[in-house]
């Protein structure tokens, strides 16, 4: 599952922003991890090494720090999301590429890229190759929604050898099926908008709306992939336009509260409870993480400053796991 969206705010902010929707308690939590970190493939134990700081959500997943999205020191943001039944990986490594799992590459991209551009210039080194998970026990489906403080949004999904980056003129994704899909889709959603539908006669009655919202009377309600793409594209190109990162973080969460998934809604074959455990935004910009839990609604902020990046060792950090309402009753205007 997942949801992601890529938004963008009046005085020129971008904002990459998601939900995570799994079925396994990730625990993931904010981390900062440094320049010059030191991971081993679970392909072959070869060491890499990160050559820029960033930060995001994860968690230690055996030996290394798994990463689920984060934006680095020059304001590439990843967020990698579900692909099953479309993603396809090598059963060998090759000795002239940089070979890693799938669960590895956004480690990779958020410590030795700097843009898309960067990407597009060294996306031919990846060889992602079939690797087991730690704790998952699972081969993990992925694909990457990649952003950059350039304003540029693009998607890698592997379904064959040799990846291919594809421009994403929608800014949204979700999962199965590939990105094509999901825009073509679109085309069955042309009567969707904002504005009131218009009275209709039958005979001598009048048929007028029961109240407001007609327009959106099309829009799909599930949480499938293709639902929550069509509801993503839909509240992201009709929200107002935020004017400031603030602003942006808030409508984001606005947008991404249409396809967030409570407990008990999705639950899979083995009985598990698929839900969004939590959402996040990266603001490409000004390096700066948000963080939202399932357990409580109030946002958490981590910068990725210059005090942060002089630390040389990777940093979980805590935030509140409960929910707190704010009591106004000794508060005055």
């Amino acid at each position: 599952m997942c949801t992601s969206i890529f938004t963008t705010t009046k005085d020129g902010k971008y904002i990459l922003s998601r939900t995570m929707d799994f079925s396994f308690p990730l625990e993931a939590t904010p981390i900062y991890i440094p320049q010059n970190y030191e991971w081993r493939s679970a392909v072959n134990q070869k060491p890499f090494k990160t050559n820029f700081g960033f930060i995001g959500a994860g968690r230690l997943l055996g030996d290394a720090y798994f990463m689920a999205d984060g934006v680095n020191e020059h304001g590439l943001s990843v967020a990698e999301l579900y692909l099953p039944g479309e993603a396809k990986y090598q059963d060998y490594e090759e000795s002239s590429k940089l070979n890693m799992a799938p669960h590895e590459v956004i480690l990779w991209m958020l410590g030795n890229l700097t843009s898309v551009l960067d990407l597009e210039k060294q996306v031919g080194k990846i060889n992602i190759v079939e690797a087991v998970a730690p704790i998952l026990n699972i081969i993990t489906p992925l694909h990457w929604i990649i952003t950059d403080s350039d304003g540029r949004c693009v998607v890698i999904e592997p379904t064959q050898k040799k990846l291919k980056i594809k421009q994403n003129p929608i800014g949204v994704m979700t999962n199965t099926p590939l990105l094509e899909w999901h825009i073509e889709n679109l085309r069955n959603f042309l009567n969707v908008r904002p504005k009131q539908l218009e009275a209709v006669k039958y005979g001598d009655y009048i048929a007028t709306p029961f109240s407001q919202g007609t327009g959106t009377s099309g829009l799909p309600g599930g949480y499938t992939p293709p639902e929550r793409f069509v509801r993503a594209a839909f509240f992201k190109e009709y929200s107002q336009e935020a004017a400031n990162e603030v602003a942006g973080v808030n409508s984001s969460q606005h947008i991404l509260n249409t396809v967030r998934i409570p407990k008990g809604i999705v639950v899979t074959d083995s009985d598990e409870e698929d839900y969004s455990l939590y959402s996040a935004s990266m603001v490409n910009n000004t390096k700066t993480y948000y963080f939202t839990s399932y357990e409580n609604h109030q946002i958490s902020k981590l910068v990725l400053d210059n005090e942060l990046l002089n630390k040389e060792a990777p940093i979980v950090f805590k935030y509140q796991t409960n929910e707190e309402a704010f009591d106004v009753l000794n508060t005055k205007l």
